[in-house]
Order: C-alpha cells, then structure tokens, then sequence
C-alpha cells in the first residue's frame, strides 16, 4: 500500500504543477457562469433602436407599421430622397422600399442597408410586421373581414403546462434538456481528456525507460493503481473546484440580479401549489417570459444532488475507463494505432451522444433504461436522465454494476499491465 501512495503522490505532484491545470481549473467556472448569464442578460439588454426610412409606392404599409423600443420607421416620399437622407445621417441603419407592381397585391420588399447586415430579429420583425399588415388588407378589402375579430379567433393563446400530479411542479422540460446534454457532455469530455492522461503517462514511462527503473522496486499492479488513482484525484479536485467556483459565480451573478430570481422562486413555489380554482386559472392566463421560465426550471432543479451524482458516475466511469486505457497503453508498442483503439475503447459514450435527442425525449424509456445499468453507457446516460428524476433503485442498480465491472476490469488489467510493462 506504501508503494502504491508513492506512485499516486508523485503522479498528483506532476499535474498539480503544470500550469495548464490551474488555468483550466479557473477558466472552466467563468464559462460555466458566462453561459448561465448570458440568456438573462441578453435578455434584459437594452439595444439601441434602429432608424429605418420607409419608402411605400403602394401606400398600405408606411402609416401601418408600428415602431417598438429596438425600431422606428420614417416615411419618405421616394427612394432617391430617401437614398439621399441616409447618406447625410449616420443615425439612419437602412431604407424599406416596397415599389408598386402590376398586380394588386405586393409581392416583394427591400431593406437597404449599410455595410453592415441588421440583425436577425430586426429582419423578422420587420418580415412579420409587412406579414401582418398585408393580411389585414386582404381581409378588410377582398373578404370583409374585421382583422381584430379574425385574430381572435385564429389565435387563442392557451399554453400547455407540464406540472407533476402529486407535488403540482411544472417540469420545465426544455430547461432540463438543456441542463442534461451539458452534464452528458462534460462528463464524457472528462473521462476522455483524463482517460488519456493515464494512457499517456504509461506510454511517455514505456518510451523513456522509466517504467522499468520504478518496476525495479514496485511491482507493475501498483504502478498501474497508483496511476490511476493518482489521476483520478487530481481529476476529482478538479471537478470539486469546478463545482465550488461554479456555484460561488452563479451565487455572484444572482445576488447582482436579486430581484430577478427571487420572483422566480416565487413563481416556481406558487405554481407547485396553484393546481386548481381561480388561482391555477390567473396563473395559466399570466404569461411567462422566457427568462422567467429558464430562471425558473432551474431552480426547480436539485442542484447539490445534480452534482454528487455528477461527480460519483465521473468517478466511477474514471476508474472503469483509466483502468482499460491504462493496459492499453501497456499493451501497446507504439503510438500509431492508439488512436483507432482509443475510439474503440471509447465508443459506447460517442454512442451515447449519438442517441441524446431519443434519451432526452424519453428519458424514462426502455432504451434510456437500459443505457443507464449498462456500465460502459451509465456515466453519461445518467446524467442525461438526472436532471428529470430517477428511480432511486436504478441509481443504485447503475452504481453496483459499474463498481462490479470496474474490479472486473481492473483484474485484467493487471494482468496485462504486469506482462506487458516491462519486457
């Protein structure tokens, strides 16, 4: 045991040295937080309003369109006017023409802009606007039809709500979706990048004769545990910082934005109980805005048992592929064909990636299911299903069968690992 805390010592005093781990170990949070923040930001963003100068030959739209907060229109009696105006003011970002053609009903329109393209959602604002406002023509001149009472009609506004029987939760099931393909993601990029780590180490040592100096006085078996789990804590400290100073920045950018998420809580606990009579009523006639919404699905998010979870099945899947990437490496005699091996190797988590959009939309599907106990898939399929609720049985089925694998595994490849070392 002595021997095997030497090997693991010294493979946590080589990485913890390298820049590269704390640079990563800082970098990673800020990201993780910058794209927490970044929709409620973006959202609540005031953008400067565009000046258009509206050129209309057929008359229906230059009094009809409706300027908002991120546009205003102009009317111009004709283009080269209009052309002329944008020349001599920096204030105007683009020209709307529609001209006048031999039909009755226009068919096309123009944007003239500067060098630089308008935004989308100006684009679609204003495709939407001339839309609307030709609809309503031909409603009022050929079918004499109100466009109010039509709209009315057409459109009814109702909203389906996910929400759980028993507690009255909304599911928020877009949210979930997004918080489970990052989870699947991260934890299969880590078993990769780390996996690798220890196939590398055991190929640089095999390279440089040192694998053979140490096996002098440590037996392979314990050069091999020794080296993952040295790995292993070095990537466990790691994730646990990422973790801390992920939460230390979201709990920064929440209390910058109090209001905001505490009326979110506020929403997320009177909606948990607002399950029938005139409360649920006035609840599913208040519109949410989609920030609201993101804000709220997670929060309704067990975030602590998201990430112990997270960090358990990293471990496990760590110590199942460090394990077979390690023999591997020790089987291999050069580098050439350790790529092809490694896809091999690594192949039933691509195939989980492959499969997120069936996992996410069925998460308590037979194929989900059977992803989650199958312990070569269950790192990632588990955390494609955790953030909707898992069986606690099954989390516990997953974790024995990994953990009885992984002594599997590490059987053989001590085995491979001692006749191959050194030779």
């Amino acid at each position: 045991m002595k021997k095997i805390m030497l090997v693991l010592a010294r493979e946590c005093r080589m990485r913890f040295r390298r820049p590269a781990f704390w640079v990563l170990t800082f970098l990673v949070p800020l990201l993780l937080a910058a794209l927490y923040a970044l929709p409620v930001i973006a959202a609540n963003r005031s953008a400067e309003q565009a000046q258009l100068l509206v050129v209309d030959e057929t008359g229906l739209f230059e009094h009809a369109l409706r300027p908002t907060d991120e546009v205003a229109f102009r009317a111009m009696p004709d283009i080269a006017y209009a052309r002329r105006q944008m020349e001599g003011d920096d204030d105007v970002d683009a020209i709307l023409f529609i001209p006048m053609r031999e039909t009755t009903i226009p068919r096309d329109a123009f944007l003239y802009h500067r060098s630089t393209t308008p935004p989308l959602a100006l684009q679609q604002y204003i495709s939407g606007q001339l839309q609307m406002i030709l609809r309503n023509a031909i409603l009022e001149d050929v079918y004499q039809l109100d466009p109010e009472v039509y709209h009315s009609v057409s459109t009814t506004g109702i909203s389906l709500h996910m929400q759980d029987a028993a507690t009255g939760r909304e599911s928020f099931a877009h949210v979930k979706s997004v918080v489970a393909v990052v989870l699947a993601f991260l934890v299969v990029l880590a078993l990769i990048v780390f996996g690798i780590q220890v196939m590398r180490s055991v190929q640089e040592e095999k390279a440089t004769r040192v694998a053979e100096i140490v096996a002098s006085s440590v037996h392979p078996v314990q050069i091999m545990v020794g080296k993952v789990g040295g790995v292993a804590t070095t990537a466990v400290t790691q994730l646990v910082l990422w973790v801390m100073l992920t939460a230390a920045a979201i709990g920064g950018i929440q209390a910058a934005n109090p209001d905001l998420f505490s009326q979110a809580r506020e929403q997320q606990t009177a909606r948990s109980l607002a399950t029938k009579g005139d409360e649920a009523t006035a609840q599913y006639n208040a519109s949410v805005q989609l920030v609201d919404e993101t804000v709220q699905g997670l929060t309704a998010i067990n975030l602590p048992l998201v990430a112990g979870l997270f960090l358990l099945f990293f471990l496990l899947g760590y110590l199942l592929y460090g394990a077979l990437l390690a023999a591997l490496a020790a089987r291999l005699d050069s580098d050439a064909d350790a790529f092809q091996w490694v896809l091999l190797f690594l192949s039933p988590l691509l195939l989980v990636l492959m499969l997120i959009p069936l996992i996410v939309q069925s998460p308590d599907g037979l194929l989900a299911q059977c992803l989650s106990v199958v312990p070569f898939t269950a790192p990632a399929a588990m955390l494609l299903r955790l953030p909707f609720g898992i069986a606690v049985w099954q989390v516990i089925l997953a974790v024995v069968l990994l953990v009885l694998t992984f002594l599997m595994a590490a059987t053989l490849a001590a085995r491979v690992y001692r006749r191959h070392l050194v030779k």
